[in-house]
Formats: C-alpha cells, structure tokens, sequence
C-alpha cells in the first residue's frame, strides 16, 4: 500500500468509522444483543432461500451505500480535506485502486455479511442467489468508487433540476402540505424515521398483546394515545418551519381554514406510517368505529399541540415536557374510561381558539 492510499484510508475509511461509531455499536447491539448464532444462521437461510428474499439484505445495503456517499461528499467537501482533490493528478490505475481500496473499507459490514450469505447459499446449492449476491456488492463498490472520485475532480458541482422535475414545476404549483411535508423531513430526518420507527413497534408489540390475553379497546386507545403523544414533536418542527422558514406565510390572506387544512394533510401524510400499523393491527375485540375514534383524537391531540406552541415562543425541551405530562394525563383518563370522542371535542375546540387568538400574534424569539 502506498502512500497516497495510506492518506486516503485513514481520512475517509478510517475517519467513517470513527465518526459513525455509535451507529454501528446501536447496529451490533440489534444484531448479536438480541440473536444468537443458531438465530443468524436460520435468518441467513430464510434470505438465501429466494430471489424475492435476498433482496431484503440488498436494500439495506443499498442504504447503507448511500450513508457512505453522502459522507464521503461531505468529508471532501470540507477545508481540512481540501488535500484530497490532488489525488485525480495521480496516474488513472493508481487514481482507480485508490478508490476502490476506500471503497471496499467502508462498504466492509455488506461485504463481510454478503460473504456470510453467499456461504450459506453455496451450502444449500442456491447457485443463483449467489450470481445475485456477488454482481451486487461489486456494484455497489464500484458504485462508491466511481462516487468519491467523481467528487474528488468536481468537489463543488452545481446541482442542477432534472429536466421532469423542471416539466413539473413550470406546470403544477406545489400545494402547502408538500411544501411544509418536504421542510419537516429535510430539516429533521432523523427525528422522523426515529420516531416512525419506535411509534411502529409500539403499536405492533402492544396489539400483539390481544393474541395471548384478554383486554379491552382502552389498550388499544392507550397505545394511539402514545403514538400520537410521539407525534407532537413533529408537530413542533412544523411550527418552526412555518414561523422561522416562512415568516411570509403569516402575512398572505390565507384563512384559517386552508391554513388547518394544510396542516392536516402534512400531518396525515407524515403520521401514515402508524395510521397503516394502527389500521392493520387492529384487535379483532376491538369494533372498526373505534380505528376512527382513536385517528380523530390523534389528530385533535395534534391540533391542540398546533395551537399550544402559538401561545408562546417555547424550546424543544420545554414542549417535550408539555408532550409527557398531556400524554401521560390522557394515557390514565383512558384507563379510566373517558370516551375518546370527549377528547376530540376538547382538543379541537381549545386548538381553534388557540389558533385564532395567537396565530397572528405570536413571535418567535429566534
């Protein structure tokens, strides 16, 4: 290994690993914390044992690829790596095994784990899984080669609109709801898929429940309560997307009831993940009316957390709080048999004239 390669692989390779250490220990932990070996292997056959299957592992690694590209433009991209765009006056085979030897590192967990599966393939004769397996991680290497090298020659390339986007544009005007939907998702992505990720198995663990024991719609309710509860922080980043983003937005002659309706359709497009849990899970003790009550007081409940943050300019922090205390009071009103349908007419009302008394007053502090 030469020199060049060494300065290339300890500030990238190397460097990713670093930087990404709590992902891959959270990654571990979900791996072997809770499979044993005897586990890995059954779930390394059941992907081996179709084509449909081994797709499974290849779209992780597909985003697992596009976490390495996003850092290695970054990472190039920045004034203390500014060195490494001499690395394309090297001679074209050394400028190309550079590339791949980064490449390969940090692409090492898919390889490593499409080794595993191609193993296990080669034990059971599915030879064709296997002329899947190997075609795609050579891909994907090349893929993140051709990537950082691309970036290397041209680290500030303009980012241009594709020509159907372009098409689209000059004929359809993007409604509010997809413009405060694309905000809320870019400025805080991980909150969202976070958030998604534990509402979802919430749902999906607590709804398991009624297969082994016997309970009535009030854990059902309890467990929209929660996801909901969950959902408000979402609500805050749409608040502040809305007040700090687009100052204008308050000032044009939208009514309130657009303006509602704008958030409604951003919060049904944001909160569909646990509509579809909610819907798919539902107990077979628990009547259908009841899905419908338990989706309108989430949504109250959101409303009334949409007006709430207009009353006064509030931190993440402190509103989190708020979330506990509402969530947790509403989880032990439930408990105790409060109809939902109450909530809804609460929410809604307080929300409205929360809205309508602070929407136009309100100032934010930052």
């Amino acid at each position: 290994m030469n020199i060049h390669t060494t300065v290339a692989t300890r500030t990238l390779t190397a460097e990713f690993y670093r930087v990404n250490a709590m992902f891959f220990l959270v990654a571990m932990g979900f791996c072997f914390g809770f499979m044993s070996g005897v586990e890995h292997i059954a779930l390394a056959g059941y992907f081996v044992s179709s084509v449909w299957l081994v797709m499974i592992p290849a779209g992780v690694w597909i985003a697992y690829v596009r976490k390495v590209i996003l850092y290695n433009k970054r990472e190039i991209r920045t004034d203390r790596n500014a060195f490494l765009t001499s690395l394309p006056l090297l001679p074209l085979h050394l400028k190309i095994y550079i590339c791949l030897v980064v490449a390969a590192g940090q692409l090492m967990p898919a390889i490593a784990y499409g080794l595993f599966l191609t193993g296990m393939a080669f034990k059971t004769g599915q030879f064709l899984i296997i002329m899947i397996i190997v075609p795609v991680l050579i891909v994907l290497i090349i893929g993140v080669a051709w990537n950082i090298h691309s970036t290397l020659v041209h680290p500030e390339k303009e980012a241009t609109v594709s020509s159907p986007v372009r098409w689209l544009d000059r004929r359809m005007t993007k409604p509010l709801a997809w413009m405060f939907t694309e905000g809320v998702v870019r400025i805080q992505p991980g909150l969202i898929y976070m958030t998604k990720i534990v509402t979802c198995l919430i749902i999906y663990g607590v709804t398991q429940l009624y297969l082994y024991d016997t309970y009535d719609a009030r854990l059902y309710s309890m467990t929209a309560c929660a996801a909901f509860s969950a959902n408000l922080a979402l609500v805050y980043q749409y608040h502040r997307f809305e007040v700090v983003h687009l100052l204008l937005l308050r000032s044009l002659p939208l009514t309130l009831s657009t303006r509602m309706g704008s958030f409604a359709a951003t919060m049904a497009v944001l909160c569909f993940p646990e509509i579809a849990m909610l819907a798919t899970n539902l107990p077979d003790v628990v009547e259908v009316q009841h899905y419908f009550y338990v989706i309108a007081f989430g949504f109250s409940l959101m409303m009334l957390g949409y007006g709430a943050l207009y009353v006064r300019d509030a931190t993440f922090d402190a509103f989190t709080r708020w979330i506990f205390f509402v969530g947790m009071g509403w989880t032990m009103l439930i408990l105790f048999g409060v109809p939902l349908i109450a909530g809804v007419v609460i929410h809604v009302a307080l929300g409205g004239y929360l809205l309508t008394k602070h929407i136009y007053r309100f100032e934010p502090n930052t």
